[in-house]
């Protein structure tokens, strides 16, 4: 079965148009609502893909109706998104309104990971100040090298389970790129995979400045 026979056995029938699913499709609308279910465990609403994890609700405009659906189904079956005053957005708009709201339900996921696995930390080593790490985080959104080293290191050490790349770098300044240039290197393998492209880039770039110089110097 196709993917457009499953969205007309499901759409269909909670619409004002039964006849035609290219017609009904307009009368739904993505307001905005989306959920995190934490895990891939139910099926969209609209064409039936297993495994979703991330469900954006439409609506009908005329019978109130609701669906919760992946956000690929949105751009599929062109269901067009509302903004905040409730005015329909053009497809390139809706696009980006949906891919918006997908990057935040993943960053909220991936903070929410962090936080965990720092409160589990202060569990089995109350004597580490996980809290200001949380502050920190709050602030900034992301640790200083020496920061994110040391937290790293307890984790692993204590057998906390999390994700090292949910743990982001900050090395916005000056003091922060030396820290980093400075870390030893038990501590490097530990924040690498941290690193996005650019601060990867960036430390690539410094070791070449780094054997250039130490070349003309020998």
């Amino acid at each position: 079965m196709s993917w457009e026979t499953r969205a007309a056995n499901n759409l269909l029938p909670l619409s004002w148009d039964k006849d035609s699913l290219s017609q009904a499709l307009r009368e739904w609308r993505y307001t905005g609502d989306y959920h995190d279910l934490e895990a891939p465990s139910v099926n969209c609403e609209l064409c039936d893909h297993p495994d979703i994890r991330y469900q954006f609700e439409i609506r009908n405009l005329h019978t109130a109706e609701r669906l919760l659906i992946g956000s690929e189904c949105i751009h599929r079956f062109g269901i067009a998104a509302t903004d905040e005053e409730g005015r329909t957005l053009d497809a390139l708009a809706t696009r980006k309104k949906v891919d918006r709201d997908r990057r935040q339900l993943v960053e909220d996921a991936r903070r929410r990971r962090l936080v965990t696995a720092l409160v589990a930390l202060a569990n089995v080593e109350p004597d580490f100040n996980v809290h200001s790490f949380i502050d920190y985080l709050q602030t900034r959104g992301a640790f200083t090298p020496k920061q994110l080293a040391t937290v790293l290191w307890r984790l692993k050490k204590k057998g906390v389970v999390h994700s090292p790349q949910d743990f982001k770098l900050t090395i916005r300044r000056s003091r922060e790129k030396a820290q980093l240039l400075s870390l030893k290197d038990w501590e490097m393998v530990l924040v690498r995979p941290c690193l996005t492209s650019e601060q990867s880039a960036y430390l690539e770039k410094v070791a070449h400045r780094r054997t250039i110089l130490d070349h003309l110097l020998d």
